[in-house]
């Protein structure tokens, strides 16, 4: 059966599935891999069905599958070499025999159904594994993860407008002792509402203590799921936060420095803020930014108020759409810190797009300093802030 299936499927099938083994920068488990293997070699296949339609039909040939059991072979070999050498740098278990039987298998099983099983058997069970995985996978959204910090004041999302949350939260600050510390933070959290309780800490050593945080959340979905539904949202609500934070302070006679800070999505929200900042004269002591996602943030001279961090294996600030033409770049004035990988894969259009993409599926499962986990490090950055492009006033950054 196998050897009337044409050329081109095989070959588009081979294809798909070494695409799924695009090298990148993070350790992979067996099942994504397995996963992604399966569809890609599915979508090859399908490719490779059209171009059929457009050659005279004809069956691959013994010599070709040889062939192509022989390149299968030598590209699981090599995948197997790369994820140890990435395992090996991040300190995680190596991979094994059984890692490449699931990556090689998973697609091979998926490849055997479709050319042997008729494809109106397929078709229902295709149906019936969306009916049950459909309902499993909607799930309620669950409360922010935030930490359990006295000197955090957050205002949980709310059917009111930004700007009363704002000036409550404000309020609930100025109740307190936020305005007799040195420093107060204006945290945007992520899409979910998380804020990372490392950088918490971070900034609680730098400044000994003496500092006070605001957050504000504003969506309960996963930043990607933000950002596609209302990607202005984040940088709304913490341009809220700022404006009602430098409305109280003006009536402080020695207001507290204020500094921005923002991971992921929060890092677009915690920019904007900055930038609004500038264009209105509120004067912001510095800005923060961890992991901030590719093309998302402005390029700044490296005298600018504001430290960009990130992961040298941080998928989430090297994924975007120009992957698919040209390497990662960076927004001017970021830096890299965390592991640094003894080996980099060259980029390759279109490959170096899905291997980073798949990176993304595991990039917070590493330890800190790797993908993108972030640790105290952000908030300690505020040491290396730079003091500004042109002269400030007494309320710059110490």
């Amino acid at each position: 059966m196998i050897a009337r299936v044409h050329p081109a499927v095989v070959v588009g099938g081979v294809a798909g599935w070494a695409l799924a083994l695009a090298p990148g920068q993070l350790p992979r488990p067996a099942l994504l891999l397995a996963v992604a293997g399966a569809v890609f070699a599915l979508l090859g296949m399908g490719v490779g069905a059209l171009v059929s339609m457009f050659t005279r039909g004809r069956t691959a040939s013994r010599e070709l599958l040889v062939g192509t059991a022989v390149v299968t072979g030598g590209l699981l070999v090599a995948a197997l070499w790369w994820q140890t050498r990435v395992c090996e740098d991040l300190g995680a278990p190596s991979p094994g025999l059984g890692w490449a039987a699931a990556v090689a298998g998973a697609p091979l099983l998926a490849a055997g159904a479709v050319v042997l099983i008729p494809a109106r058997a397929l078709a229902i069970g295709a149906l019936l594994t969306a009916l049950v995985a459909g309902p499993a996978a909607t799930a309620n959204a669950a409360a922010p993860n935030i930490p359990d910090d006295p000197r955090l004041t957050y205002s949980m999302l709310s059917d009111d407008t930004f700007d009363d949350r704002a000036r409550a939260l404000v309020d609930s600050w100025a109740a307190s002792d936020g305005p007799d510390q040195t420093a107060v933070v204006v945290a945007v959290p992520t899409g979910s509402g998380w804020i990372d309780a490392s950088a918490v800490d971070g900034f609680v050593s730098r400044f000994g203590g003496s500092v006070r945080f605001l957050a504000m959340q504003y969506s309960n979905v996963p930043s990607w799921q933000a950002y596609l539904r209302s990607p202005d949202t984040a940088g709304a609500s913490a341009i809220a936060v700022l404006r009602a934070l430098d409305e109280q302070s003006a009536t402080l006679p020695n207001p507290p420095h204020v500094y921005l800070y923002g991971q992921s999505l929060g890092a677009i929200g915690a920019d904007a803020a900055r930038a609004w900042a500038d264009r209105t004269g509120v004067d912001v002591a510095g800005t923060v930014l961890s992991g901030a996602p590719a093309g998302s943030v402005e390029s700044l001279p490296e005298c600018a108020r504001r430290v960009s961090i990130a992961n040298a294996t941080d998928p989430v600030a090297d994924f975007q759409a120009s992957l698919l033409w040209r390497a990662p770049h960076h927004a001017g004035g970021t830096r890299t810190i965390g592991t640094t990988p003894s080996a980099r894969p060259p980029w390759t259009p279109v490959v170096s797009f899905v291997g980073t993409a798949l990176d993304l599926a595991v990039s917070l499962d590493g330890p800190v300093g790797s993908g993108h986990h972030y640790g105290a490090e952000q908030g300690l950055a505020v040491t290396q802030m730079p003091g500004g492009c042109q002269a400030t006033g007494p309320r710059a950054a110490s």
